[in-house]
């Protein structure tokens, strides 16, 4: 289903790389005169700490639909999410009143802010591939004073933030209108509004539904380019190697190391020299991080050539800076074959691993192993060690493995078998996990048991995780998210979809819809908006429900 409105402005390259480097931009949307005033008006007769409509905001306001239909934020999403992409149901308007205190104490509270968004309703693997994205929308002028999102530029890879990254906030200030696009996982915190009347800040998220085929923006289709300038300073970006990888990634080139392999990584005054010499200095803590990730990148040039240092930039894997580890993983992803089995040890032993990061089991957002993300930058040949961590004993190995399969897309098709086979088991996390895997791979094939998974009803499932969700939500949710990703080709779950729109989780009938929608036969679009029809209400009544 792709998106239609006015003429989309799409992404220019440079904008582009921007966005792959910093993970972040800034938008002016072309909107009717008066728009951003009738918004405001709205939300300040609407909308209160008291009784904010949270996820139905929209529908509150629903003058903001021109701001999510304008020329470029329909083209910015299109660039970085495809021409179908979906609307999230989550949705929240952040009020910032005005905030005492010095200068100290602001600045303190500013750093303490600091986070990476959690997901909702429960949580899944953080994702370097640009899968999700945030918008964010003030419908007045956002100057400092006023308190807007400050942004942690290049942090999008992180595993988390530490006191240095919380230095380097970035106000994402502008006039009314002004709309910011980010990578989901960048860090951010939100400002100190120093002025009188509350800052809005409107919150809309969106994914991905299928793999990228090719380039969606203005310009040129090439190999990877630092954008003009470098990183915004201080250079707290991925890496050249990483940046090229997703940025093959998102231009649908047939290799994601196309950019590699082209030259726009080059080995930086390493050339000629031995791979234990690079592995060393990789290591080295006592070298600058620049230094070392231009070692790493080097090895990662010399792909399977530098099977000797696979050990050696394993142990740089999980740990910081978050620059070493971020080009580690794509060195192995580059090295390939001769990486993969270091690589599905290190998963077989994951839970050790990932509770030492901070405590995989919260019910927000985790982090799979980085070998998880190396493995899935391997790609095809890394499919049958894959397959055999889908059955290990281990709950997180298999949650990896599963996440890694995802994040090869099509490449992951034939582990079909095995995914599906998860789809049996009781552990939440590994079904949902898989979940998403089989609906970024795409294949019709597993259309019948995600149908299911949208009716099974397991008591162990029940318990509350976080808030009034428990697990079965949001095994639904992503059982229909992955129907949504399958379009069309999902119409074998018809059925099984209709009968969730009386589920009694607002996401899991949600998802329904747009999956809906996205199958498009008659059937499915009737009973899509009659759900729609059915939850319409007149916004310009004085009094609107209450929430």
């Amino acid at each position: 289903m792709t998106r239609t409105g006015p003429a989309s402005v799409p992404l220019t390259s440079e904008q582009t790389r921007r966005f792959v480097v910093d993970g972040f931009l800034r938008l002016t949307p072309t909107v009717p005169a008066g728009l951003h005033e009738t918004i405001l008006a709205r939300l300040n007769e609407r909308v209160d700490d008291d009784d904010n409509p949270g996820n139905n905001v929209l529908p509150v306001v629903p003058e903001m639909r021109h701001i999510l239909r304008s020329p470029e934020v329909l083209g910015a999403l299109t660039s970085l999410l495809g021409p179908n992409y979906i609307e999230h149901p989550h949705r929240f308007c952040h009020i910032q009143a005005r905030v005492e205190g010095s200068s100290a104490e602001l600045a303190q509270r500013l750093v303490d802010h600091c986070h990476q968004d959690a997901y909702t309703p429960l949580a899944r693997p953080r994702q370097h591939h640009v899968r999700y994205a945030r918008v964010m929308y003030y419908p007045q002028d956002t100057p400092v004073e006023r308190g807007p999102t400050h942004v942690i530029g290049g942090t999008q890879l992180n595993r988390g933030l530490d006191a240095e990254d919380r230095k380097h906030l970035l106000p994402v200030d502008g006039p009314a209108g002004t709309v910011s696009i980010t990578h989901f996982d960048v860090g951010h915190a939100a400002g100190n509004n120093q002025m009188p009347d509350p800052r809005y800040m409107v919150k809309f998220i969106f994914m991905r539904a299928a793999a990228p085929a090719a380039n969606g923006w203005a310009g040129e289709d090439h190999a990877w380019q630092a954008p003009e300038g470098g990183p915004t300073e201080p250079d707290l970006s991925p890496g050249a190697l990483a940046s090229s990888h997703l940025w093959d990634w998102l231009r649908g080139a047939p290799s994601r190391y196309a950019s590699l392999d082209a030259g726009a990584v080059a080995e930086n005054g390493w050339a000629g020299r031995p791979n234990a010499e690079m592995a060393a200095a990789a290591g080295d803590e006592s070298l600058s991080v620049a230094e070392r990730v231009a070692a790493i990148e080097a090895l990662g040039c010399r792909r399977a050539g530098a099977a000797d240092a696979v050990d050696s930039l394993v142990a740089l894997l999980n740990q910081r800076p978050e620059q070493v580890r971020s080009a580690a993983t794509y060195a192995l992803g580059a090295i390939g074959e001769p990486a993969v089995p270091a690589l599905e040890a290190v998963l077989e032993r994951c839970p050790e691993l990932l509770e030492n990061d901070g405590g995989v089991l919260q019910e927000r957002a985790y982090h799979v192993d980085d070998a998880a993300h190396a493995l899935a930058a391997v790609g095809a040949v890394a499919v049958p060690a894959l397959v055999r961590l889908l059955s290990s004993t281990n709950p997180w190995a298999r949650v990896a493995a599963a996440f890694a399969l995802g994040e090869m897309d099509s490449a992951g098709e034939p582990a079909l078998d095995s995914l599906l086979s998860t789809l049996e088991g009781d552990d939440h996390h590994v079904v949902r996990v898989a979940s998403d895997a089989l609906g970024t791979i795409g294949s019709p094939a597993a259309v019948g048991a995600l149908g299911r998974l949208l009716t099974v009803d397991r008591p162990q499932w029940h318990e509350k995780l976080r808030a009034h969700w428990c697990a079965q939500d949001q095994v639904r949710v992503s059982a229909a998210n992955a129907l949504a990703r399958i379009g069309a080709a999902a119409q074998g779950a018809e059925a099984s979809l209709i009968a969730a729109l009386d589920d009694p989780c607002g996401q899991v009938v949600t998802s329904a819809v747009d999956a809906l929608r996205r199958i498009g036969s008659p059937t499915a679009l009737d009973a899509a908006f009659g759900v729609l029809e059915a939850a319409w209400w007149d916004p310009t009544l004085p009094s609107p429900p209450r929430f």
